[in-house]
């Protein structure tokens, strides 16, 4: 299994980019390869992800790599 890239910053607010630079390295992937999907019913990993903050909280949005369905990640 390949590791998502943490270092890049597809399609983040200025704002998300900032919040997601001060999570530890060793933890990004951890945070990107532990998201719900409700299609599949269990733990997958987030694709094609974007990043905003909303209400001072950083949100990744995008897909699940198994099925394609979107998924999103709070990180606080």
């Amino acid at each position: 299994m390949t590791a998502p890239k943490t270092e890049q910053f597809p399609n983040f607010t200025p704002a998300a980019r900032e919040l997601w630079s001060k999570v530890p390295a060793h933890i990004r992937p951890k945070l990107l390869s532990n998201v719900f999907c409700g299609t599949c019913g269990g733990e997958t990993t987030i694709v094609d992800y974007n990043g905003s903050v909303k209400q001072g909280t950083l949100v990744l949005q995008g897909n699940c790599k198994q099925c394609g369905s979107d998924v999103a990640r709070v990180i606080d």
